[in-house]
């Protein structure tokens, strides 16, 4: 499973999230998701994915952006 289908995933079940509406490019607003709501979202995917999201890297625009944060952050881990 991708990382995007596994947030996509998570927003569905732990948020949720119309099924109809998570697509790469919906914004965090779209989804439902408030700016509390979007940091309560980070915690939880720095503990799914076992990564820290720096606070400089933690801005992104559509949920495909945030999909492709945690591939970059996944894979710097190693």
């Amino acid at each position: 499973m991708s990382v995007y289908d596994h947030i996509a995933k998570i927003l569905a079940k732990e948020y949720e999230v119309d099924e109809a509406v998570i697509r790469p490019d919906a914004s965090m607003t779209e989804l439902g998701l408030d700016s509390l709501m979007v940091v309560e979202f980070l915690f939880f995917i720095e503990d799914e994915f076992e990564i820290e999201v720096p606070e400089e890297r933690a801005e992104f625009a559509t949920l495909g952006e945030a999909a492709a944060l945690v591939d970059a952050l996944i894979a710097e881990k190693g």
